[in-house]
């Protein structure tokens, strides 16, 4: 629900980010590292409706956010197709193969790490697919620039685009954690057995929130495409899903903030440390993700909402 303190909230968080792009735009590097971070951010606010609300543990966000930018591009390459059009189809895409494999997941009741082992495999076996038929080389957007194809010429502009994304995600979920869907939802992740013996519909209610993360991956997977400017099979990245679920988990199972918060700061200095100490330390930024679960899993079970939610009351006092 969209309260006061919850607008006012998102246009702090708004203004904070627009301020930050404002001052880094004279330089390329810190433009395309921040407009990286809130499509990021985007990414896991989106896996909050599958994994934050519905306690499912998905780790198929890359294969979604591949799949639908690779649809888009292929629509523009081969059909002609506006990326701006074309992201619906990508996003559709992305979402019809999230629940033609959800419908006998959820059927046979398959969860928990079951459930994650399987959409993990997805990751792989789309990245396999994509390398036998379309080769392991890497495919070029056209050289065409303008809004209509979402390929603006400068950073800041692209940076835009992506925190237009990013705020419409984070509405999204305000949307169905106050709605009777976020409500079902919540009920399912707490207790699915107790749920279906009131009447719950769980598979249902599992499926509507898979397509609306998948679709939404989908969709925006395009503009992931035109930060690289091309695409292969390296975009069915399974290391890129298992760190949009573990910022996720960081930032508190179901709290919006808690997972925005997660996604910037620790993709920020992750991405930094990655660019600065990649070639002397490898996988440094994958080192600092697993110290930051073991810390927050010691002194805040809860994540970083429960942080938050500490902060507001020491606040209140």
């Amino acid at each position: 629900m969209l309260t006061r303190s919850t607008l006012l909230s998102i246009a702090l968080f708004q203004a904070a980010l627009l301020a930050v792009g404002f001052l880094v735009s004279g330089n390329n590097y810190y433009m395309l590292l921040l407009t990286q971070v809130a499509l990021f951010a985007a990414f896991v606010a989106a896996w909050n409706i599958i994994g934050g609300l519905t306690g499912q543990l998905d780790l198929a966000s890359s294969a979604y956010m591949a799949l639908g930018g690779i649809v888009t591009s292929l629509l523009w390459m081969r059909l002609g197709l506006p990326p701006v059009v074309g992201v619906w189809a990508g996003g559709a895409v992305a979402a019809g193969l999230a629940v033609l494999i959800g419908i006998p997941t959820f059927r046979f009741g398959v969860r928990e790490v079951w459930y994650a082992l399987m959409t993990a495999s997805l990751v792989v076996i789309l990245n396999n697919l994509f390398r036998y038929f379309m080769g392991p080389w890497d495919f070029y957007l056209p050289n065409k620039w303008g809004w209509l194809y979402l390929r603006p010429r400068t950073y800041f502009e692209l940076f835009i685009i992506v925190d237009v994304v990013l705020l419409a995600v984070i509405l999204v979920n305000i949307y169905i954690s106050g709605s009777k869907i976020g409500y079902y939802l919540r009920n399912i992740k707490e207790d699915e057995l107790v749920s279906e013996a009131v009447g719950v519909d769980t598979r249902l209610y599992k499926l509507i929130a898979l397509a609306i993360y998948s679709f939404i991956t989908g969709a925006a997977g395009f503009l992931q495409v035109v930060i690289y400017s091309s695409f292969s099979y390296r975009l069915f990245d399974a290391g890129l899903a298992i760190s949009i679920a573990i910022m996720g988990i960081i930032g508190g199972l179901g709290s919006i903030s808690g997972a925005i918060a997660a996604a910037v700061v620790f993709r920020a200095l992750g991405e930094y440390l990655r660019s600065t100490l990649g070639g002397v330390i490898p996988g440094l930024d994958l080192l600092l993700y697993g110290v930051a679960l073991i810390v927050v899993g010691i002194l805040k079970p809860e994540g970083l909402a429960g942080l938050f939610n500490q902060l507001r009351r020491w606040w209140r006092k």
